[in-house]
């Protein structure tokens, strides 16, 4: 039944249709608190923040897991309430996630909260790909292009496509050839091209 409502959710989410998104959520908690993530997801698809925070803020204590509170923190991103996603995990920093790291590494991204951002990246005991990449975009588009380019070469895992196209794209917004240049020596080195 679950796995029904969150096929449901999910189309609802696409479509994306509030009324039908509402009418879930009521059926849906009547059955199953493990919905919540996709129903914050299917309401901020829709465009309703304020109801995916309702929805979080009414759920009692053991509800508000660790992929309910990254649901919300990537609704907020996505939303432009950034600075607000480090709130939802403050004294929580040791039980993050991949996932969870990345979405508090994105919103500190897209609010250029590099000083934040550092400290998330510092807790992570061993980074993913997709929180390097996250982390050059942090310094990148504070004009720490250097710095960026400099995490990349110390990653403990091989860059990708992704992290080079990003490192590359701020290198073209700071006007850093010297840096760009560097780049596409090491996606050579790496046989990325």
């Amino acid at each position: 039944m679950r796995r029904h409502y969150a096929m449901l959710l999910r189309r609802a989410a696409s479509l994306p249709s509030l009324p039908l998104v509402a009418s879930l959520h009521a059926a849906a908690l009547r059955r199953s608190a493990v919905l919540v993530p996709s129903l914050i997801h299917a309401y901020s698809a829709c465009g309703d923040l304020s109801s995916a925070r309702n929805l979080f803020d009414e759920l009692p204590a053991q509800g508000r897991t660790l992929s309910a509170r990254t649901a919300l923190a990537s609704a907020m991103s996505a939303h432009g309430q950034c600075r607000e996603v480090l709130g939802l995990f403050d004294g929580l920093e040791d039980d993050m996630d991949d996932k969870s790291v990345t979405v508090v590494l994105t919103a500190c991204a897209r609010a250029g909260m590099v000083d934040e951002g550092r400290k998330v990246f510092a807790t992570v005991t061993r980074p993913a790909l997709q929180h390097y990449t996250c982390m050059v975009e942090i310094l990148g588009r504070s004009g720490e292009v250097e710095e960026a380019e400099g995490l990349v070469a110390r990653m403990e895992v091989c860059p990708d496509r992704v992290i080079c196209a990003v490192l590359l794209a701020l290198c073209r917004v700071h006007g850093r050839v010297d840096v760009a240049e560097r780049v596409v020596r090491l996606m050579w080195q790496y046989g990325i091209a």
